[in-house]
């Protein structure tokens, strides 16, 4: 997979997990939790995460300091995060469960996290159109 589709699912991701926490969708927030507690989907996620992120490390697997790298090293990172999810995601569940407790028991830091995702989303989608 070429690194700027990489970049732009990257980016619809994080839109797609930002604006609920924004807008404080209570019924996304059930779904999510109800969702992470699922072992088998946990698994089924972290399969397709680490899917995705190989299609793009066995092509470009060095991390540089441009745009391109930045990316990569996003790549790297998810790589890691997939395959912790699918290999142990029940520990996975443990420490997703830990921080969703400290990050989303306060609506402010809730709309923090939503405004970073949705920051984080600008620049993948725009690095994405600048790699192409």
């Amino acid at each position: 997979m070429a690194l700027s589709s990489f970049s732009l699912i990257l980016g619809v991701f994080c839109y797609v997990a930002g604006f609920p926490l924004i807008f404080c969708n209570e019924k996304h927030l059930q779904w999510r939790r109800k969702f992470f507690q699922d072992e088998n989907m946990v698994r089924a996620a972290g399969a397709v995460l680490t899917a995705l992120v190989v299609t793009v490390v066995r092509r470009q697997w060095q991390v540089t300091p441009d745009a391109e790298g930045i990316m990569i090293l996003w790549a790297w990172i998810l790589l890691f995060v997939g395959l912790f999810g699918a290999w142990w995601p029940h520990r996975f569940i443990k420490v997703r469960a830990h921080w969703e407790d400290i990050l989303f028991d306060y609506r402010g830091v809730q709309v923090i996290v939503g405004f970073v995702l949705i920051i984080l989303a600008a620049g993948f989608t725009s690095m994405g159109l600048l790699l192409v």
